[in-house]
């Protein structure tokens, strides 16, 4: 018995420690924004790497942490933790996919929509 409640004493506070709050934590919508804008040019490097143009992903990483005004380690922190916290993670990761369907065209981004919820529906 006391090897067991000496186990979950052990992950338990290995877990508390694993999800502290950084001191820079990035807000979700300035996350939600820095992922989006990931996503967007994570998308065009597959392109280009179809027609055999290389891109620099870390420089375009950096310019976007940049015009969101924070830094790698801020960044990591922040992701992290929400990674850590799956019910605000989820959060983030569905406002990141709303905002990138707002850049496609109409037709597409209702069919993409009613196509959801009709999986939810099953």
């Amino acid at each position: 018995m006391k090897k067991i409640s000496f186990f979950f004493l052990i992950c338990f506070s290995a877990c508390t420690n694993i999800v502290e709050k950084p001191d820079n934590l990035i807000g979700e919508e300035k996350m939600t924004q820095v992922l989006t804008d990931f996503y967007i040019h994570q998308q065009a490097s597959y392109i280009n790497e179809i027609n055999n143009k290389k891109m620099d992903l870390a420089k375009i990483d950096a310019q976007i942490l940049k015009e969101h005004q924070t830094n790698a380690k801020d960044f990591e922190e922040s992701f992290r933790f929400y990674y850590l916290h799956p019910e605000i993670y989820n959060e983030i990761l569905l406002a990141v996919r709303d905002k990138l369907e707002e850049k496609l065209p109409e037709a597409e981004r209702k069919k993409r929509i009613e196509d959801r919820k009709n999986k939810e529906k099953k």
